[in-house]
């Protein structure tokens, strides 16, 4: 499965955030699209992304207000 992603809708997604580096900015935008190797859930332990699960903005967000990126960024699969 090929997921098409433009640059306007990165941009958009990493504007909308204030707090967040240069850096994390480039780590997000390297795994937009790539699928997850483990289980993702919030706080309340709701699955947000499962295994072989592709990375989205959605699911980025959801991410987000887990506090859950560290996590993520360990759990991307690439070939």
């Amino acid at each position: 499965m090929i997921i098409m992603i433009s640059n306007a809708d990165v941009n958009e997604f990493s504007k909308s955030k204030s707090n967040d580096n240069f850096w994390q900015d480039k780590k997000i935008k390297s795994i937009l699209g790539h699928p997850v190797k483990r289980v993702i859930c919030d706080k309340q332990g709701k699955v947000i992304l499962d295994i072989g699960d592709i990375i989205s903005f959605r699911a980025l967000e959801q991410i987000q207000q887990a506090n859950e990126l560290d996590n993520l960024f360990s759990s991307v699969y690439r070939k």
